[in-house]
């Protein structure tokens, strides 16, 4: 497979993890948090000084956001560069699944780190 492609695949699967960020952030936490073309975090729970919990993912300036989508990105970055014989739609599908899985998975361990949920 040529490295252009490769290219390409990450690309589309690192800039889809990263657009869609900080809704999976409102998903996961319900903090707010609205898409790229919307307000962003300008809503998020972390600026109301009032409320009870903060964003897990905002809280420490985005510091919960890579721990969380540090092995999304480099999933990706794997799929889309490794030498086994993986054809380009399963590069991307695997790329593609690895945001919701992982990002998941991180989501869940920083949040219950910082004690997000009862």
């Amino acid at each position: 497979m040529k490295t252009k492609t490769k290219i390409a695949i990450f690309a589309c699967t690192a800039g889809v993890a990263a657009f869609f960020a900080i809704d999976f952030c409102n998903l996961v936490y319900q903090c707010g948090c609205q898409g790229m073309l919307g307000t962003g975090a300008a809503h998020c729970n972390v600026h109301d000084h009032l409320a009870a919990k903060h964003c897990p993912w905002c809280t420490h300036g985005g510091v919960g956001f890579v721990a969380a989508m540090t092995p999304v990105f480099a999933t990706q970055g794997w799929l889309a560069f490794t030498r086994r014989p993986f054809g380009s739609r399963q590069r991307l599908l695997g790329g593609w699944l690895a945001f919701p899985v992982l990002g998941g998975i991180g989501a869940l361990l920083v949040g219950l780190s910082q004690g997000y949920w009862p």
